[in-house]
């Protein structure tokens, strides 16, 4: 059946034909329904087209690196076993875009895993036992690596070569010119293993090697890969607290709780309301858009486009308390920034 996206038709149509349909990235997938992310109402509206072209993609869309290749299949609406029992669930489950191979997460897993870090899908350089020591020095020299997986193929590990394996047994005066005589063993985990239990073996080993589904290393995840994960992570969060913090002491300074119950009808305020710090973002929002409030805080900043600027970061707070799979936009994570320190200046000179 049509959709009413064109190039997830096309798909169709290739598919119906007995053709392979081209691959995709999971971020150019989503721009076929003019989205960046996977949030909860994207990833709706998305699993509705799928259901209605009757396509799934492989592997699963949702629980993945955003810039991991996609194959689509056709989903059988009852597809049989070979001892002839019918599967009725499967058309419903698949429709969802929901892969059925190997040991992938479901769809509403809310488990971070591993395999959603990028460099969790890089291959990783590596060097074969019989390498030279000279050869793994100036890589790692020259590209500013602490270790080097030792490899035959992409899915045979032989060990790990690091300046800590190569300075233990040159202190001790064993080893020889090649590889081999450096190695240490290897740690690996699943690209399915959740980010907690990869971090506990990054921190022992300063890093963890990943293995794909289909048993190719696919990628090297270091100490540093994590730092600036979870800093992607939380930056948002702090931003948002450094701002609401911001917005929390510029009301407590200038208005009383009587000014706030005539900026807000009751029913905009919490239950029981009785301080500043019981309000919500959306709160302060409809209190500083008060003209008379306004006033009292002192600002000769124009109200209406600042508090344009507030609605704008509370529907970003909105959408960050979603955890979502995906990082909020550059553009979003730039307004955060932009205001925090819009607030940090006006602080610092005195106005609050």
């Amino acid at each position: 059946m049509a959709t009413d996206i064109q190039e997830l038709n096309n798909v169709l149509k290739d598919l119906k034909d007995g053709k392979t349909a081209t691959p995709a990235t999971i971020r150019d997938f989503l721009s076929w329904f003019g989205a960046q992310r996977r949030t909860s109402a994207n990833v709706d509206f998305i699993n509705k087209q799928l259901k209605k072209a009757g396509v799934r993609t492989v592997p699963n869309y949702l629980n993945i690196w955003v810039d991991t290749p996609i194959a689509f299949e056709l989903v059988a609406e009852h597809p049989i076993e070979s001892n002839g029992v019918e599967i009725k669930d499967v058309g419903s489950t698949a429709s969802q875009g929901i892969g059925t191979e190997g040991d992938e997460p479901s769809a509403g897993d809310p488990s971070y895993r591993i395999g959603r870090i990028a460099s969790a899908n890089n291959p990783p350089v590596s060097v074969k036992p019989n390498a030279t020591l000279l050869e793994a020095t100036t890589l790692m020299l020259s590209r500013n690596f602490s270790q080097l997986p030792v490899m035959t193929t992409e899915r045979e590990i032989k060990g790990v070569i690091s300046w800590e394996s190569i300075g233990a047994r040159s202190a001790a005066n064993v080893g020889g010119s090649d590889v081999q005589s450096y190695m240490d063993e290897h740690h690996e985990i699943p690209a399915t293993a959740s980010l907690f239990v990869a971090i506990k073996t990054i921190v022992e080993h300063n890093y963890v090697l990943i293995r794909s589904s289909d048993r190719r290393v696919s990628g090297i995840v270091t100490a540093t890969d994590i730092a600036l994960q979870f800093e992607e992570i939380s930056t948002p969060f702090l931003l948002l607290a450094e701002i609401e913090n911001s917005i929390r002491i510029l009301v407590s300074a200038k208005l009383s709780i009587s000014d706030v119950k005539n900026a807000c009808s009751p029913e905009h305020l919490p239950a029981g309301f009785s301080k500043i710090s019981d309000l919500t973002f959306g709160n302060y929002v409809k209190i500083l858009e008060n003209p008379p409030s306004w006033e009292k805080i002192g600002l000769k900043l124009d109200r209406a486009t600042f508090c344009s600027e507030l609605a704008e970061i509370n529907n970003i707070r909105n959408d960050v308390m979603h955890f979502d799979p995906d990082p909020i936009t550059s553009k979003n994570l730039s307004k955060l920034k932009n205001v925090a320190k819009m607030f940090d200046l006006l602080r610092s000179i005195g106005a609050f």
